[in-house]
């Protein structure tokens, strides 16, 4: 459990202090996203469905959150997330589409960024910012292109553009989003993916409906985000 609600219902952060974020390299954080095998992405127009969801994951047991900046109030539930949730948990920032995202990303508290795209500087302006950048590619030459400016880690994207054959020998690790459904998980790790990005498949279906209630996701999309953390716990456990 990553939660402490005191006696009036607020939600706080137990364990280290945010202060030790300064210090987390980006090297341990690519480490961590590893572990955790999936990037839960949050993305839509509800942002306090998007903030009890993030918390909803973290209870079923996801390590790694990302909120994208298209989602209404973005910044807000990541510095929402960020104080709810304590550092066993990372979290990202997604659908970066210029480097002048990244200092406001950096002061929300997040340890990671995304992009579907590769903007101009993202890479040395989220290492100014102690941040891990994943630009995004769409195909072997722009990873090669993304590879040469110094990317570490790249997002392939939409992962529906790529081929398993097509990663065979590249060594820069890689993170497949998009369509990306339970079936298809196996596959893409057996094929030597860092991690994944799920969204709505993994984080449900109702993040930018209005109300309260989200009848789908404690009916059917609950559990299926269960059952893929157990598949993933599985696989850590059989590797």
């Amino acid at each position: 459990m990553h939660l402490n609600i005191n006696e009036n219902g607020t939600t706080m952060r137990i364990g280290p202090s945010q202060s030790g974020e300064g210090m987390r390299s980006q090297s341990a954080t690519m480490n961590r996203l590893r572990q955790a095998g999936v990037i839960a992405i949050l993305r839509g127009q509800n942002p306090a469905r998007m903030f009890q969801r993030g918390i909803d994951l973290a209870e079923i047991g996801y390590t790694a959150i990302e909120v994208t900046l298209d989602s209404k109030n973005a910044l807000e539930t990541i510095e929402n997330l960020r104080s709810a949730l304590d550092e066993s948990i990372l979290i990202g920032a997604g659908t970066v589409l210029n480097p002048q995202q990244i200092e406001s990303c950096a002061k929300a508290g997040v340890a990671f960024a995304l992009s579907p795209i590769f903007p101009d500087g993202m890479i040395e302006e989220c290492h100014l910012n102690n941040i891990v950048a994943i630009p995004g590619v769409s195909n072997i030459a722009e990873l090669r292109i993304a590879q040469n400016a110094g990317a570490e880690i790249v997002k392939l994207f939409p992962s529906t553009a790529w081929t398993l054959e097509q990663l065979e020998g590249v060594e820069i690790p890689w993170i497949p989003v998009g369509g990306i459904e339970y079936d298809s998980i196996g596959p893409w790790f057996e094929a030597g993916a860092w991690c994944i990005g799920m969204g709505a498949n993994l984080c449900g279906s109702d993040l930018s409906q209005e109300g309260e209630g989200h009848p789908d996701w404690v009916r059917v999309e609950a559990q299926l985000a269960r059952d893929i953390f157990m598949e993933l716990q599985r696989r850590h456990n059989t590797t």
